[in-house]
């Protein structure tokens, strides 16, 4: 039977000794409702696939060829706003914030008023209706469809289902009326059991209960999610569809893949929609102008190996003395830098799963060893396509919030945009 037991439970969790006795119950009752026996063994599962993978993945350059990818400069593209008919957005909000939250705390902002926090709506200074980063992205889709005729999906991807992203985003979209969107869907990601260093799970106290330390499904987890038929009481109704399934409904083609905590000029949409006509997977990098052994960002490369050809991104412990050398022969420039944003194929995510991943390690609880953390990596999707190309843009295109310290530089980027006047009045 998939139940766990209280003497099952104990054998599997690293501190039983932090719950108190009568919480037992309680945890019990909570594991069996949300994690029970067979979710346990598929997470753990997964995370040895994901580590399996980081093996693997640390060899992808023994005996292969690097190479400059396919790219197209900005500078170089006749596009327009209507390059984005048949395309979706999707906005990926999931973040907490937590580095942003405790750096707001240290200015002295009274944590009675972080009670609904999320780094993707925190207010910037100086805009509509104290918008945040997403209000501004959704209300400027909103006038770029008003002001071109185009009628474009908008995905927002929150973290789990219950947590504060998935409540306080819908909110929004409600209080303004999806921002005059036709099309708006909200998609909760999934979260994970967090494994121990011993592949045990850990109990922590969350809103004053006992709960399992989980985590969201990692950057490749709202991608995934997109995939995922809806789970409804109905299993043969249009509303069980997938996400996907709906933008194929809806005429949707590409997907624009794009941080809602980060502001963009917003002619990137465009760029991005213009580079991916006839690619089924575009990466938006930065060239460099030099690349230092110390570089921490994810690398784009061409990779030929063993007869097969691939543009991947590699990150800093996997590329060689070899990665800091390849030139663009044409500009000189060294391998462009990965700012997380794509446009894909919706048939590239509907024909290929993301293999599991894992993060280097990280500390979860303060008492406990530093182990990895279990999803998917959005940098995994490039892989798969046959025809990809990288779009270079400027590291001035685009501003992300991370700490207290960006909050100014963000609002003073949008307004170099010009989006404070875009969304004076966003409906």
């Amino acid at each position: 039977m998939n139940m766990w037991t209280i003497d099952a439970l104990k054998d599997v969790v690293c501190n039983w000794e932090s719950l108190a006795p009568s919480r037992v119950d309680g945890f019990l009752a909570l594991m069996n409702q949300r994690f029970p026996p067979d979710v346990f063994n598929d997470h753990l599962g997964k995370r040895r696939h994901a580590l399996e993978n980081v093996t693997t993945s640390k060899k992808v350059l023994d005996g292969a060829v690097q190479s400059f990818p396919d790219v197209a400069g900005y500078q170089s593209l006749n596009s327009s706003f209507e390059d984005m008919a048949n395309f979706a957005v999707v906005f990926t909000a999931g973040g907490e914030g937590e580095r942003l939250r405790l750096s707001l705390l240290d200015k002295g902002v009274p944590a009675e008023s972080l009670r609904d926090f999320t780094k993707a709506t925190y207010p910037l200074k100086g805009f509509y209706e104290d918008f945040g980063a997403l209000q501004i992205n959704l209300a400027m889709v909103g006038r770029i469809c008003r002001k071109h005729g185009l009628d474009i999906p908008v995905i927002v991807t929150t973290g789990p289902a219950g947590s504060i992203t998935d409540r306080v985003i819908p909110e929004i979209l409600k209080k303004h009326n999806n921002f005059g969107l036709s099309h708006v869907k909200v998609v909760s990601q999934d979260e994970r059991l967090h494994f121990t260093v011993d592949e045990k799970i850990a109990v922590q106290l969350t809103d004053g209960n006992q709960y399992p330390v989980t985590q969201p499904d990692e950057t490749g987890g709202p991608l995934m999610k997109l995939k995922q038929r809806a789970d409804t009481d109905d299993p043969g109704g249009t509303d069980n569809q997938s996400t996907l399934q709906w933008l194929a409904d809806l005429g949707c083609e590409k997907l624009l893949v794009v941080q809602g905590t980060a502001i963009y000029e917003p002619k990137m949409l465009a760029y991005m929609s213009s580079a991916a006509k006839g690619h089924d997977c575009v990466g938006v990098g930065i060239p460099r102008a030099a690349f230092d052994a110390k570089d921490p960002f994810g690398t784009f490369v061409c990779i030929d190996k063993n007869g097969k050809r691939s543009v991947c991104i590699i990150e800093q412990d996997i590329r060689n003395d070899e990665t800091r050398t390849v030139t663009n022969k044409d500009t000189g420039a060294y391998l462009p830098f990965n700012t997380g944003l794509y446009a894909i194929d919706r048939k590239l995510l509907e024909d290929n799963n993301l293999p599991d991943y894992a993060t280097p390690p990280k500390e979860v609880l303060p008492l406990l060893p530093r182990s990895p953390k279990i999803g998917y990596a959005a940098t995994d999707i490039l892989p798969f396509a046959k025809k990809p190309l990288i779009l270079t843009v400027g590291p001035n295109m685009y501003a992300v919030i991370k700490t207290a310290e960006d909050l100014e530089t963000m609002s003073s980027t949008a307004i170099r945009f010009g989006l404070r006047e875009m969304i004076a009045s966003p409906l």
